[in-house]
């Protein structure tokens, strides 16, 4: 089972970053990035395929189309049970964990940055541990 990884945040220097640690942590070899949630729901709207994986590293403030947004139009063909949403932020406001939470498709709030050591742990959650079974 392969699946898709998507990097969508405004921060060139987080997309550069992160891109390295993802490689690094073998935990994706071709990670899709994208600037802002408009052209990242796009993309999924136009190629999204039910039998697919997608792992979805979203940024909450971001220019067109923030990430709360980008949660609400995704609603529209996406399905939790194949989509899995980390939110990545810099914010530590309450109100934004507790809002991602509740969120059918986010399985985690994370701060910035991403580390290889937080890719290892993520490899081993029950959601995402039969992706890396199988392999890429």
């Amino acid at each position: 089972m392969s699946f898709r990884l998507l990097l969508i945040d405004d921060d060139e220097i987080f997309i550069m970053m992160s891109k390295f640690m993802i490689k690094e942590s073998d935990f994706h070899p071709s990670p899709l990035s994208f600037e802002d949630g408009l052209a990242a729901a796009d993309f999924l709207k136009n190629n999204y395929q039910p039998n697919d994986r997608y792992v979805i590293f979203l940024d909450i403030n971001m220019p067109k189309m923030d990430g709360w947004e980008f949660l609400e139009s995704i609603k529209e063909f996406a399905n939790p049970s194949n989509t899995f949403v980390f939110m990545v932020s810099s914010s530590t406001d309450d109100e934004d964990v507790a809002k991602a939470c509740k969120n059918q498709f986010v399985l985690k709030f994370m701060s910035k940055p991403i580390l290889t050591d937080t890719l290892i742990q993520l490899k081993e959650m029950p959601e995402l541990k039969q992706l890396f079974k199988d392999g890429k």
